[in-house]
């Protein structure tokens, strides 16, 4: 039986024997979870290890919470099944414990060291073969737990993880908070996110616009709309500050979740209307068919600009098919045959400097004479980003210091911002662009409860 009294007098031998037993299984089995991007030994276990009660208290919460870091989902979920435990589908739930049985076995593991933590600490203070000996148990263990995954891929990237890991820690990373205080920030931080949409049209939004000199629209790839108000704040700042007689008009809507960016082109040219093999397989066909809103803009000189290649989901069928809507394209291929640079920031699609296309590109279409129409596809902030260290202590700070990647989108597009708002500065009084992404950044559930889960679209015209 646990004797679960506190302790008359503290015993260090017990103390930091619950510490490196708790931080030991929970490197073992929770380190996929958000508490090991901060660092690699728990704050919160140096108090709770101090009394047993409270060590099983934190020990299941914990356990609770890493279910829910897992699945993006904050301590509401706990409230919405205890107001309706039908809301429980016990299939699934069951299918959930042995999908991440991980995390019991970090639970039963905890429980069971510390019913026989006086036994064992006994046995190893007295017997120092048996402490060298449970030393080379617990690295067998670890490493048969990591070898019995026999995919090469997962263990390429848990090698690159643990590698990552380490460096991290010897930066100076040592410290972490425990999942149970992650999500409980969580919940007290979004609890009140307003996650409503409107029934947003980009059609009927756009019949004001029709007698408009130009038209530039931007689909910006993974937009990293946070939730945080002050990261929001600094992105829509770079993006709206001291702007010259410019008018703003902002919408909200639902995005694609079926074809991602590609899904984001399709809703734009057709507000939803048609089907994906229709779209895929003969664009202006697909316009025609389902009488588009956007062929209201066709006799215009349309133009694609996408800052990778035009190979890429087959996108050179926007201007190349018969009665083609867009009359001019540019891809990589082409912008790096007019001298323009590539950056390197994503591992996958390493596309044009979307700073350049604005200063040069948008600016030089700009001065045409022409009624245009121009829409411009980036790619520069799709995930996985190559991860930079910047110094500004925001970085340092909730939510950034979460995940590797959040301050690198955050200053990908802090930096794009700042272009655009200069852009915005040079439109004329008949001139309209249209800002909005294609869906927040695709990254695991647990990661994604920091962004919005819906889209921006930002009209910014020049006043009369």
């Amino acid at each position: 039986m646990v004797n679960l009294k506190i302790f008359p007098t503290f015993e260090f031998q017990k103390y930091f024997y619950l510490v490196f037993i708790s931080n030991f299984l929970a490197i073992l089995f929770l380190n996929d979870t958000t508490s090991f991007n901060l660092g690699l030994l728990s704050i919160q276990s140096l108090f709770y290890s101090i009394n047993k009660l409270i060590f099983i208290f934190f020990i299941s919460f914990e356990t609770i919470a890493a279910f829910l870091d897992y699945y993006g989902l904050t301590f509401n979920f706990i409230k919405l099944i205890i107001t309706d435990i039908k809301n429980l589908n016990s299939a699934f739930n069951i299918y959930i414990l042995f999908e991440n049985s991980k995390y019991i076995f970090f639970f039963v593991l905890n429980i069971s060291f510390l019913i026989f933590s006086e036994t064992l600490i006994k046995l190893i203070i007295n017997n120092k073969k048996l402490l060298f000996l449970s030393f080379i148990f617990l690295i067998i263990l670890s490493t048969l737990i990591t070898f019995t995954v026999k995919n090469t891929k997962y263990m390429d990237v848990m090698y690159q993880r643990s590698l990552d890991k380490i460096n991290y820690v010897f930066n100076g990373n040592f410290f972490r908070n425990d999942n149970w205080f992650n999500v409980s920030k969580n919940t007290i931080r979004y609890n009140d996110n307003n996650k409503k949409f409107s029934n947003f049209s980009f059609g009927k939004t756009f019949k004001d616009y029709n007698e408009f000199q130009n038209i530039f629209v931007i689909i910006n790839e993974s937009y990293p709309n946070f939730k945080d108000k002050n990261l929001k704040n600094k992105l829509a700042y770079a993006l709206e500050s001291n702007l010259q007689n410019i008018k703003i008009s902002k919408y909200k809507k639902d995005w694609n979740k079926n074809y991602s960016t590609q899904g984001a082109e399709m809703d734009f040219y057709c507000d939803k209307k048609g089907t994906w093999e229709e779209f895929k397989n003969d664009f202006n066909n697909f316009l025609t068919k389902n009488d588009c809103w956007i062929n209201n803009f066709k006799n215009r000189n349309n133009i694609f600009i996408h800052s990778y290649n035009s190979k890429s989901f087959n996108r050179t069928r926007y201007y190349l098919e018969d009665n083609s809507f867009f009359n001019e394209a540019y891809f990589k291929e082409d912008l790096l045959k007019l001298k323009y640079n590539t950056c390197e920031t994503n591992f996958y699609y390493i596309g044009i400097c979307e700073s350049e296309i604005v200063k040069k590109l948008l600016n030089k279409i700009k001065k045409n004479k022409k009624k245009q129409f121009v829409l411009y596809l980036t790619v520069e902030n799709h995930i996985p980003v190559h991860v930079k260290n910047y110094e500004d202590n925001i970085c340092k700070n909730y939510p950034l210091n979460l995940h590797p990647q959040f301050c690198t989108l955050f200053h990908n597009q802090l930096n794009f911002n700042k272009e655009i708002n200069k852009f915005l500065n040079t439109l004329n009084s008949n001139d309209l662009l249209v800002l909005f992404s294609d869906t927040p950044p695709l990254l695991s559930q647990r990661d994604r409860i920091h962004f919005e889960d819906y889209i921006d679209v930002i009209f910014f015209t020049k006043k009369f």
